[in-house]
């Protein structure tokens, strides 16, 4: 599963006038809205720690380390006694999945085992996470929409418009949530203000969010692979161009890079994640800075030179992780559950497949490296507007449910199933069953979020490589000029980021000059760019970021 904001501006976009016409009723453009967090506080949760007896971290957690769990608990706490499905009418759900999409109801007994403990049916309509923004566009747009839908942030920042659309067709949830109201629902209360904050959208409480991890994402390498090379990972991107010569062998289909490596790149020159304060106290987004150009310019040389799989080359929505699982690629980008992910969908075939993440690395040898700081919530799940207070309730009690944390048998059964069917215990490690591999996918656990907790014990090395990873990766968080700031991306700018990113990749396939891109940047900067930099200006200074 990928985390937020690192696919952002690389899916479809239905145009402004789409969502207009389908979910809107005013026509002028959305300028955007930015909230401190102070002042969102009646909106959202007061939260309430769920604290479960005795279960304490082997490796401890800080501001933005998640706590290591070395092993599984002996004994999971049940959260929730009372099942939340009580109506007896069927939940209809759409969610994203970046795999195989697994049997459906009737054929699936990890949802026959859910559904049962839950009291009810969820139907879920499962769609390719690749093109999902595409589909979501398209959903908006018709006013057609599940009970329930989880959308990304990275897909909420490419459609304009979006905040009227969710205002139409989402429920407000203060009414059930905000302050101490939460308490009935003490899973949802779990999780942390700021990112529930990130739920308000117009003013109005409507995403149950995922917390994000601090770390938007990571380079991914195959282990195994680089040491049968005799190869190190990289330390700078000049080492990605040694790698790059020494990996590919197209008769070996065998390729160095696949997706994402344009932001790690951006990230390598040090590049903001979105935008930066100048010496002269004015705003500068990432396009315009000399890092990002110098990031496109990196990247026309992998593409040039042949390193970069050919399905990437020719589809840039490819699918990353059955190639780097098929050794056909050995270094992308991914979110950091990415992870835990791809380990339990290729060991079972490959145990010598070893992923590992790389320590961020600067651009050049003895430069500064930086981290991009994530936000506080990247993906939303939201119920529907005029289902009536007790449907709404039983969706925020389905919700609840869901959000189990690590250490309760809700979590549990989300995450592996039933014990002896779809997963069995060896050495106090989870160990999937091949039917658990064919049935559980990521799918409950997209209706709800709870705080992190790196907790994958079942795959040796892991807990201690990525709390390794997250604490060197902390040390070098680049700053945020609006950290703390519920910001609304304006519709114009939201609506510029695909076609952007899209002259951006022609220009790395060769179909646009390099020399195009400082009349790209220029274009973004008069179609919206100039205009959403005077909003995020005003914003900066009313909050005294500037």
């Amino acid at each position: 599963m990928p985390t937020t904001t690192t696919r952002r501006g690389f899916l479809g976009l239905v145009g402004a006038s789409v969502l207009v016409a389908g979910c809107a009723e005013k026509k002028a453009t959305s300028k955007g809205t930015a909230v401190a967090a102070d002042k969102l506080k009646s909106l959202v949760p007061t939260r309430v720690p769920f604290e479960i007896p005795g279960l304490k971290p082997d490796l401890p957690g800080s501001e933005f380390v998640a706590p290591g769990f070395l092993t599984r608990p002996a004994t999971m706490v049940q959260a929730v006694t009372a099942k939340p499905l009580t109506s007896g009418k069927e939940v209809t759900a759409m969610t994203p999945l970046w795999g195989t999409v697994p049997p459906g109801l009737g054929d699936n007994s990890y949802y026959d085992a859910v559904n049962e403990r839950l009291g009810g049916t969820v139907r879920f309509n499962i769609s390719d996470g690749n093109t999902y923004g595409q589909k979501v566009s398209t959903l908006l747009a018709s006013g057609d929409v599940p009970e329930m839908i989880q959308i990304p942030g990275w897909e909420i920042i490419t459609i304009a418009r979006f905040t009227e659309a969710a205002n139409k067709l989402f429920a407000d949830l203060s009414p059930y949530l905000a302050g101490d109201k939460a308490r009935e629902f003490p899973l949802l209360a779990n999780y942390d203000t700021a990112a529930w904050q990130y739920g308000v959208f117009g003013g109005v409480l409507q995403g149950i969010p995922w917390q994000n991890e601090p770390f938007p994402f990571a380079a991914f390498v195959r282990q195994d692979i680089l040491e049968e090379l005799g190869l190190e990972q990289p330390r700078s991107g000049d080492d990605l161009v040694t790698l790059g010569k020494a990996i590919t062998d197209a008769k070996k289909k065998r390729w160095a890079f696949g997706g994402g490596m344009e932001q790690e790149m951006q990230r390598a020159f040090g590049a903001p994640r979105e935008w930066r304060k100048k010496s002269d106290g004015t705003l500068e987004y990432k396009y315009e800075t000399a890092e990002f150009a110098a990031s496109v310019e990196f990247m026309v040389k992998l593409f040039e030179a042949g390193y970069v799989h050919p399905d990437i080359v020719a589809n840039k929505d490819a699918d990353n992780k059955g190639i780097f699982g098929s050794g056909q690629m050995i270094i992308y980008r991914d979110g950091p559950g990415a992870w835990h992910e791809s380990l339990g969908r290729f060991l079972p075939d490959n145990p010598t497949f070893d992923m590992q993440a790389v320590d961020p690395y600067p651009a050049k040898p003895g430069g500064k490296a930086i981290m991009w700081r994530n936000e506080p919530a990247g993906m939303f799940c939201f119920i529907r507007k005029g289902l009536g207070d007790a449907r709404t309730r039983e969706l925020l009690a389905l919700a609840n449910w869901c959000s189990g944390p690590f250490g309760t048998q809700e979590y549990e059964l989300v995450n592996n199933g039933v014990e002896g069917e779809h997963y069995d215990v060896e050495d106090g490690k989870v160990k999937q069953t091949a039917l658990g591999r064919k049935e559980i996918a990521p799918t409950y656990m997209f209706l709800s979020g709870r705080p992190p907790a790196n907790s994958m014990s079942q795959y040796d090395g892991l807990v201690q490589a990525q709390h390794d990873w997250q604490t060197k990766a902390a040390a070098i968080l680049d700053n945020d000029p609006f950290v703390g700031i519920r910001v609304e991306t304006p519709s114009k700018m939201a609506g510029l980021a695909t076609p952007t990113e899209d002259k951006m990749n022609e220009v790395f396939r060769g179909k646009r000059p390099l020399s195009e891109w400082p009349k790209i940047v220029k274009e973004w900067q008069d179609q919206g760019g100039n205009e959403a930099r005077e909003f995020y200006m005003k914003v900066a200074r009313e909050n005294g970021r500037l």
